[in-house]
């Protein structure tokens, strides 16, 4: 864990150190679809590991970015195909989010945000909900006018609960702190036109169970600007 968030800060530092020439950002909305293709990875203190097959989140995603160089981001990602474990459990999922950030530098910023990731098991009717705020870092890095890199690497102060796992009722909740780590490219296709390319990694775990959750996996969105 330690040596992914090193190479994330690292990736970042690079990606801000090369945005830092570049002009500002325009002020505009995009708005788009972006699709996250991850596997669930779930570790319980004293069992093995078991992972998912791979599950689709789709969704729609819009950023505002304003004159004095604040933005805006929100999205809902929700599950096309679910996540399939092999002892037979089957979950969908869907994630709500939206922050406020503040460009410091053309090539690097800052932001808050609040996420809502919901977990349905569709045999045993559990209810996972990983919720919460969270603060986090953006850099940029613009190739020419068509081409650059971002990457995102955000601290989630979040809680997991679980309701109707004892029966009605039932409730299990904690603190289950965690991080979002993201990169990728890019395009402009056509000016009001863009796609990104990129790969990101989601990990929680509970602070009394130990409970570890880990999602990873390519990201992809095609955006529209406006």
């Amino acid at each position: 864990m330690k040596r992914i968030l090193i190479a994330a800060v690292a990736a970042l530092l690079l990606i801000a150190g090369n945005g830092a020439a570049s002009a500002a950002e325009d002020s505009g909305v995009e708005v788009g679809a972006k699709f996250w293709f991850n596997d669930w990875t779930h570790d319980v203190p004293g069992f093995a590991s078991i992972t998912s097959d791979t599950a689709t989140l789709f969704g729609p995603a819009i950023e505002a970015k304003f004159e004095n160089h604040v933005f805006v981001q929100a999205s809902y990602l929700f599950s096309t195909s679910d996540y399939s474990f092999s002892d037979g459990a089957r979950f969908d999922r869907q994630d709500a989010d939206v922050a406020l950030g503040y460009m410091v530098t053309p090539g690097f910023g800052v932001l808050a945000g609040y996420k809502n990731s919901q977990f349905n098991e569709h045999e045993l009717g559990l209810k996972d909900t990983v919720f919460g705020p969270y603060l986090g870092i953006v850099g940029l890095a613009h190739v020419d006018y068509n081409l650059s890199f971002y990457g995102k690497l955000d601290y989630l102060f979040t809680r997991f609960k679980e309701t109707g796992g004892g029966g009605p009722g039932s409730v299990f909740e904690e603190d289950s702190p965690g991080w979002i780590f993201e990169v990728g490219v890019k395009f402009g296709f056509a000016r009001e036109v863009a796609g990104t390319f990129g790969y990101k990694y989601e990990t929680n775990e509970g602070n009394d169970s130990h409970v570890k959750d880990t999602f990873s996996g390519p990201t992809f969105g095609l955006l529209f600007a406006f």
